[in-house]
């Protein structure tokens, strides 16, 4: 399943490149579109019974308007996106993801997956600067709507032998705007990503303090 996956998101990736590239051929490079894949490292303070596995992988597309001059290698772009964290679960998981207060539960017991899902509408903003044409770096800010967030448990609770499958299409208490700085180091059409969220995921006092970095590469048109 997992190797399904991975299939998927690199074909996915592929396919985006391709028309990303016809895009920016007919806009003069005004208008592209690009895609990250990621993954998440979380920088909050320690939580009851809230401890993230080492690889936790999200992905993000987006596209963006370029403000180019013939004449300088900086530009500015802004643009909307969407992006996706799973925050992955060592031995617990989300028991009550409708209450007041988060709360997380101790898993002594096998489990395939337990994760959070939150689920992003983004507008990022953008300051570039081209190296050479072959080289580019790139910084900005991200502001990030919530649409929604989920929970999902597949694995013994009970010590009987039983899987069990929790899955929650709603999680309280979280933040519905966050904020993030980003910075990107390309080289022609690959790019290394990173994303600060310094904002926090939950609301302050009702759950986990998630402040992501997020690190991983993207493609998109040079």
């Amino acid at each position: 399943m997992k190797k399904t996956s991975l299939l998927l998101v690199l074909l996915f990736f592929i396919a985006s490149m391709s028309q990303a590239q016809t895009l920016s051929e007919r806009t003069d490079n005004k208008v592209i579109i690009g895609a990250d894949m990621f993954t998440d490292f979380n920088t909050g303070a320690a939580y009851d019974n809230f401890d993230l596995r080492g690889i936790n992988q999200g992905v993000s597309v987006y596209t963006m308007f370029n403000f180019k001059s013939e004449k300088s290698p900086v530009f500015a772009s802004i643009g909307v996106g969407y992006t996706g964290h799973n925050f992955y679960l060592k031995d617990s998981y989300l028991r009550r993801p409708y209450y007041d207060v988060t709360e997380f539960v101790e898993v002594p017991h096998d489990h395939k997956i337990s994760k959070i899902n939150t689920n992003y509408i983004d507008i990022p903003i953008e300051v570039s600067f081209n190296i050479r044409n072959q080289f580019k770096i790139s910084a900005g800010f991200k502001f990030g709507i919530l649409t929604g967030g989920k929970s999902k448990f597949v694995g013994e609770l009970y010590n009987d032998a039983k899987t069990y499958r929790l899955k929650a299409n709603r999680i309280n208490n979280l933040e519905k705007y966050v904020y993030s700085l980003t910075f990107r180091f390309a080289y022609r059409s690959v790019h290394f990503f990173a994303a600060y969220q310094f904002s926090d995921t939950f609301k302050n006092g009702f759950g986990p303090e998630i402040k992501p970095i997020s690190i991983g590469i993207g493609v998109r048109p040079f």
